[in-house]
């Protein structure tokens, strides 16, 4: 990136030429800070013998950074070359694989520890079992590093659309002392409304920085609860360690002192890298529910749907682009959330997730494969829409039909609901469920809900209620049209046989179909579902 005329350039120069120098990478694995921001003076950067070959961020050029070393960049330096359009993660996110792998052998030698003061081990065959280890552990530790940096792309993703709800929480955080936004120089309400109000969000280390913070505030409270005492979470000891102690110690495991915080780690890293930064915020807001019962939901959510299986698939999909990768693992997440919450919704008590997955688990995987088959109206059209693209970008066929149906998986709960009430096979309830979405016009107005604003915390919450009691209504009068229904009747038959019934149905449709034709708003959307409840009260 020098101009053809430099031959010479004394050390110092030099230094910063390489630093701005256009490149796709710069990797920081040394010690000093080379990097601050333009509003920073160089003594706030704190590393007086590296004044002299300092650049801001906005003066680089390489298209990405990883920080080898700590403090190589200050964090306001991160934002500015963040915001100049580098991409950066934190110090601590790009190191964070040394800490966990002393983690490990910290709790490993826990472990260990009664069978050495037992004579049961010696310490040379610690040793040697420690050492024969070393690339499992590398392994558990890189596996998890690799879904933090999954869970920050997901984020970037959607920054702008949770703009709002990252001040949400942030605020929450505040609240119960938690979090310096000033110290951590995260944006004031102030900046992060004229941010949102600009269509812009937090940048990649701010995002960084809140990741952990929520990471650090859930591993609190679930360590505070009764859910690293859940049986259901009682294999996240066991494979925290690697194979050769779990083949020969999985019996003394649950002893370790420390074994509620290392599950609540596993727990709560699973929970926010799979499902994102507000997720709890939001689902604790809508729902009202507390962190054990958020992540048993969730938990039992994944299970149902086998979310696991896909993501797997996805992973594997080496020539598939990123941001479609990350599109695809965000679909997934909102399928899983969707299910979370209408899990936490329709449960009464402590969930039991191993009962709940067996209840909801196997009527739903034997629904999936039909549900594009199912989807009726607009629902099915955006479905056979998007199925092109993905089978263009080299996505296989049965993990296609999975993701463009994702957005209406979480109604198969409500069907099986349906189906185990009524003593009715659950593929009989689907038809006629999917039926009625069209026939009523329920699928235009969750259409209409999916994209009302969300930015504001009342908006948010308006959204998330307006759904699920539309989601519920649909359920009743599915049960409704089905109860004492003739069972040799089509589903078509059916619902065309009870909006016949009652002369007020064809115009409440009518209304619905009205108010889907311009653009949604609360108002709208809330007038929908008035007529959904009359009829579902005739």
């Amino acid at each position: 990136g020098l101009d053809r005329d430099v031959r010479r350039l004394a050390p110092n120069e030099l230094v910063r030429a390489i630093l701005a120098a256009p490149v796709d990478l710069m990797f920081n694995g040394g010690v000093g800070t080379f990097v601050k921001a333009a509003t920073e003076s160089n003594a706030e950067a704190g590393d007086k013998a590296n004044d002299p070959v300092r650049v801001n961020g906005a003066e680089l050029r390489a298209r990405c950074v990883a920080e080898g070393g700590n403090l190589g960049f200050t964090q306001l330096g991160r934002i500015e070359y963040a915001r100049a359009g580098g991409r950066i993660n934190t110090d601590f996110i790009d190191n964070s694989a040394g800490v966990d792998t002393s983690d490990h052998e910290v709790n490993i030698k826990i472990l260990l520890a009664p069978e050495l003061a037992s004579e049961r081990l010696s310490v040379v065959d610690r040793d040697v079992l420690l050492a024969s280890m070393t690339g499992e552990v590398s392994q558990l530790v890189l596996a998890h590093n690799f879904d933090q940096n999954l869970a920050l792309a997901n984020s970037m993703y959607r920054r702008v659309v949770l703009a709002g709800q990252h001040e949400a929480w942030m605020r929450t955080l505040e609240a119960a002392g938690l979090l310096d936004r000033q110290l951590e120089f995260l944006p004031s309400t102030e900046e992060m409304t004229a941010r949102i109000a600009a269509g812009d969000g937090l940048t990649r280390p701010e995002l960084a920085v809140l990741l952990s913070y929520t990471k650090i505030a859930l591993s609190k409270w679930v360590l505070a609860s009764d859910l690293p005492d859940d049986p259901y979470l009682a294999d996240r000891l066991v494979q925290y360690f690697p194979a050769p102690l779990r083949d020969r110690y999985a019996g003394v495991m649950p002893e370790h002192r420390l074994a509620r915080e290392i599950i609540t780690t596993v727990a709560v890293n699973r929970f926010v890298n799979s499902q994102g930064i507000t997720a709890y915020h939001r689902l604790s807001t809508e729902t009202g529910s507390g962190v054990a019962d958020i992540i048993r939901a969730q938990l039992a959510s994944r299970a149902i749907f086998a979310v696991g299986l896909d993501e797997v698939r996805l992973r594997r999909l080496t020539g598939l682009d990123a941001l479609d990768a990350t599109e695809l693992r965000v679909t997934l997440r909102r399928m899983v959330e969707r299910g979370t919450r209408w899990l936490l919704h329709n449960q009464r008590g402590p969930l039991d997730v191993t009962a709940a997955v067996a209840e909801y688990g196997p009527d739903v995987a034997r629904l999936r494969p039909e549900l594009g088959r199912l989807l009726t109206g607009e629902q099915a059209s955006a479905a056979a829409l998007a199925t092109p693209r993905w089978l263009a970008a080299g996505v296989p066929a049965g993990l296609v039909d999975n993701l463009v149906t994702a957005g209406r998986a979480h109604t198969l709960l409500s069907v099986v609901q349906v189906g185990h009430r009524l003593g009715i096979e659950p593929k009989r309830v689907a038809e006629v469920h999917f039926r009625l979405a069209d026939a009523l016009g329920i699928d235009l107005l969750m259409a209409g809900v999916d994209v009302l604003p969300r930015q504001v915390r009342w908006d948010a919450m308006a959204r998330a209620a307006l759904r699920d009691e539309l989601l519920a209504a649909h359920s009743e009068l599915t049960a409704e049209v089905l109860a004492d229904a003739d069972p040799r009747a089509s589903a078509e038959d059916l619902v065309a046989g009870w909006m016949a019934a009652d002369p007020t149905v064809a115009n409440r449709v009518a209304t619905i179909r009205q108010l889907s034709d311009g653009t949604p708003d609360v108002a709208r959307m809330n007038v929908g579902l008035s007529q959904v409840r009359a009829m579902l009260a005739g």
